[in-house]
Formats: structure tokens, sequence, C-alpha cells
């Protein structure tokens, strides 16, 4: 039996789901506030503030604004690098038959190609940048919508939202089972964003006499379980009771990756919070080192007054004069400078606070050039330290982004009629293969083992003057097409088994040809 609106959208049961999954955001609101104000001011949304806020006013140090974007630069290398072919469908490990392997894998590079085109535009690239700024404090979003029916020249509509507008709801198996958003948008953009939608008499009225009358429009998309198995999307706004749209898909529309998760939260926290200590420490100390400065500079001065001096009425501000009983006897002069203060914060110090709030944000930039002479030696074991800082959160990543976002795209290609099949991807009959400077790294160093193993066989073969014996012991030939699968090298440059046994074939042919030549040209001698 299906499901309507009426039973799932705007029932009491799902607004208690949405209070539930608020009262859990605001749980942890205050250390986005703090990432927000720190490190990532440019992702708070406009929403409850308005156009034109101050963002950076009481930021007196900018290394964590600068390593976040860092960060977001890096997770975007080494993980959907742009322009690169980043994944590949391939027959899973069920799969054994060799020549029923090298059938599907031509099958399937097909369709990884035609996958591929999804993520090829600027869309993506923006929308996964903008998501990795979230990441760095935790989590991140990304709404992937096929793209509107007038314009058929785009595949999909990526969109970064930022997690301030986006309640969370945890489901089986540490699962997102809804996300559920709140924005504001007039009405014009509404009904131009859902040609489709229902809108009651008010808001037909609404559109009418003030299209740009902005209201509060949530969307929220839901997981069905049981028998359907279905991600439902209702949009709905205050202004009626009924929804105004309502979609359905067998895969997610949301990417909700979470860097890492603390065991019985929801959402997730990352490298910013984890320097958060360091982040605070360090913008206090700048701004009083720049209230230090300021006094030095410009001085507090104290001017003789019969009176008895107040404090209460004596601002610790550059530039101001104190009123005193005496400036020294007999009363000293009429005024003077007040000693400057000394702040002895090493630079030292904060450089090495600096220092420490990029290595915990995986910022990989270089000293600067006045900075203390570093060796090539520490410059390269920082960036192998470095390089390997992803490694714990690279499975919940390819879980949460790399997977949804290729299966997401399938089953948009599916219903855009660009491939003839829907395939399920299992991870066993067919899977994906992560083809990012990340998973290669990982997979170089596999596969070092293996070409070690190969050169050590061949070279005990010629050793043993019988390099033929190479081939009793290792399938060179089999091992070398599979490395480079593993590599990511596109399977149309990879010799398949059919067209190695053509090739042998036709070696063997040459052969038996030469040897007739030969036994000719022996004869008629």
């Amino acid at each position: 039996m299906e499901t309507s609106a009426a039973d799932i959208g705007l029932t009491p049961r799902l607004k208690a789901r949405r209070n539930d999954a608020r009262r859990e955001k605001d749980a942890i609101q205050h250390l986005l506030d703090e990432a927000y104000q720190y490190a990532i001011p440019f992702r708070k949304t406009t929403r409850k503030t308005g156009q034109g806020e101050k963002r950076v006013d009481q930021v007196f140090d900018h290394t964590a604004i600068d390593s976040a974007f860092r960060f977001a630069g890096k997770v975007q290398q080494d993980l959907w690098p742009t322009g690169q072919e980043n994944f590949a469908l391939e027959p899973g490990p069920i799969i054994r038959d060799k020549g029923e392997r090298d059938t599907m894998a031509t099958e399937l590079a097909d369709i990884s190609g035609v996958l591929q085109a999804f993520f090829d535009d600027g869309d993506w690239d923006m929308a996964f940048h903008e998501m990795a700024l979230d990441l760095s404090a935790g989590t991140g979003a990304m709404l992937l919508n096929p793209a509107p029916a007038d314009e058929p020249e785009r595949l999909w509509d990526p969109i970064s939202v930022p997690i301030e507008e986006l309640l969370i709801e945890n489901g089986p198996a540490n699962r997102i089972s809804a996300v559920f958003w709140d924005r504001k948008m007039s009405v014009r953009v509404l009904r131009e964003t859902w040609p489709e939608a229902k809108f009651g008499a008010d808001l037909e009225k609404l559109l009418k006499d003030k299209p740009e009358h902005k209201i509060e429009v949530h969307t929220d998309t839901i997981w069905e379980g049981g028998n359907r198995r279905r991600w439902r999307m209702i949009v709905w706004c205050d202004k009626q009771e009924t929804a105004l749209f309502e979609s359905e898909s067998r895969t997610c529309p949301w990417l909700i990756p979470r860097y890492f998760r603390v065991p019985g939260e929801t959402y997730g926290r990352g490298p910013v919070m984890l320097a958060m200590p360091t982040i605070k420490t360090l913008n206090t100390a700048a701004r009083l080192q720049l209230q230090a400065a300021a006094i030095a500079m410009l001085g507090i001065y104290t001017a003789v007054d019969d009176g008895v001096f107040n404090p209460d009425l004596a601002p610790n501000e550059p530039g101001v004069f104190w009123k005193v009983a005496r400036n020294g006897g007999p009363l000293g002069p009429s005024v003077s400078r007040f000693p400057d203060p000394r702040l002895d914060l090493s630079n030292l110090v904060l450089n090495e606070m600096r220092m420490g709030v990029k290595a915990t944000m995986m910022d990989q930039s270089l000293p600067a050039d006045g900075a203390a002479v570093r060796s090539a030696t520490e410059i390269l074991e920082r960036v192998k330290r470095l390089a390997s800082d992803h490694l714990g959160a690279y499975g919940r990543l390819v879980k949460e982004v790399v997977i949804p976002a290729v299966k997401r795209a399938l089953e948009i290609a599916y219903n855009k009629g660009l491939i003839a099949t829907e395939i399920p991807i299992d991870q066993l009959l067919v899977r994906v293969r992560v083809k990012s400077p990340l998973a290669i790294a990982r997979e170089a160093q596999r596969v070092e083992k293996i070409v070690q193993w190969l050169q050590m066989v061949v070279a005990m073969a010629g050793a043993a003057g019988a390099p033929q014996m190479a081939r009793y012991v290792a399938k060179i030939e089999d091992a070398l097409a599979a490395i480079g699968r593993d590599l990511g090298v596109p399977q149309e440059f990879i010799v398949t088994t059919d067209e190695r046994e053509k090739l042998k074939a036709e070696d063997e042919a040459k052969a038996l040809a030469a040897a007739g030549a030969a036994a000719l040209t022996g004869a008629s001698a």
C-alpha cells in the first residue's frame, strides 16, 4: 500500500521526529558556532542574520580560516580531484571466471564512462569543495537532484547545503534515516523550483500579490523501510497543511559525510573541533598582542587632578588620559606617559601554535620564507606523515561520499535513458573501485609486494640459466593485468584473455611460417 503525504508528510509523528532531530542539533550547536566564528565564517548561512553580516570582526589570527580552505582542497584532491576518473565499475570478487570477468569489465567500463560525465561539470566540483569546507567542522552535506526537465543539457543539479540549515536523524546501524532542510525562499522561487507544486488558495494569492515575499520552506527526505525501501522527499511550508511536492527515489538524494563520529552522536566532528583549543588560544594571544602594540604606540597618560583617582573612570584604552592626584613630587609634571605594558608572548610560541593548528587540520603548506630553515628531509617527512592523515577517515568518506554518489548518478542516468539497465552495486557482483589518489596510494603499497615477488622470480630464473622457468612459478601476464586494474588503468588499455589468446596464436603462426620459409631455403640450397 502506497504511503501518501497525508500519512507521512505532515503528520504529528513526522513533526515529532523533526523536533527530536532539532533537540540533538541544539545540543551541539555551540560547537558549530565556534567553528563558524573562528574557522569557517563564510559557510554560516544568512537565513537568521541576513546579508552583509560581519563575519571576521572578532578574528585576530586567520590561520584556522586559511587551513580550513586548504583542508577542503586537500580532501578534494585526495578523494575526488577535478578532471580525473576517480571511480570505475568492475566485476566483484564473486565473479571468478576470467573470460566472464573480461566481458563484464568491458560492459561496465562503458557504463562507467557515462557516469563519469556526471562528475565532469563544474557544478559537482564547486559543490564538493563547499561540502568539504563544512566537513572540516565535522559534517558536510550535498543534495543530488536530477536537473530540471527544461534544461536537457544538464545531467543533474548538485547543491552544497550548509549544515546549519539541516537536521539529520540517526537510523539503524548508525546510518542516516532522515534529513530535514529548512530554508527561506520567495514564493516566486518556490514556484520556479517546483513548477508542479500544488499551491493552495493562500499561496496562489501570495504568488499573485507578493511574489517576492519570503516564506519558510521545509524539505524532508525520509527513508521508508519494509517492503517499499524507498527514499521519499516531501516539500511543504507553514502557509498550507498539505504537501507542496512529493517524489521518491531508490537512492538517497543526500550525501551526508562525517569526518569522524563520537559514539552516541549523529553529527560528525572534524579537524576544526580537534584544533579548537589552540585556535581560541591563538586568537586571544593575537588580540592581546595587538592591544599591547596599540598601547605601546599611542600610550596611556596620567594627568594631575586634586581629586581621588577613580579606576572606574579610567578606561584601559590607547591614547586616554587618567586623572590622578599627582605625577610625582612635588605633584610632578602636568602630563606624564604611563609605562608601556609588557606582554612577553614570544613569536616563537605563536608560530608553534600556528603549526599545531595547521598540523591538526592537515595543512601541508611549507613554512614561510622568513621562518627557520628546514631541511629537505624534515619537509619530506612532514609530507609523508600528513599524507596518511586521511587514512583513518578514508573508509567513512568512501562509504558516505563515493559509493552513494555513484549509485545516485546510476539511478539518474537510468531514469534519463542514458543506460539500458540499472545495475545493482552490491560490492560482490558489481563493485565500485575507487581510483582517487588516496586509493591508488593504498593500492600501490599492496601492489609493491607483488611487483617485488615477480622481479625476484624473473631474476632467479635468469640466474639459473632457465628464464622460461618463471612462467611455471608466476602467472606474469595475469599479474600484470591485475596490477594495471588495481592502479586504475582504463580497461581499454589492458589486454583481455581472448585478445591474449589471439596474440599467442598469431605469434605461433608467424613462428611456423618462419620455420617453413627457413626449411625451404635450406632445401633449395
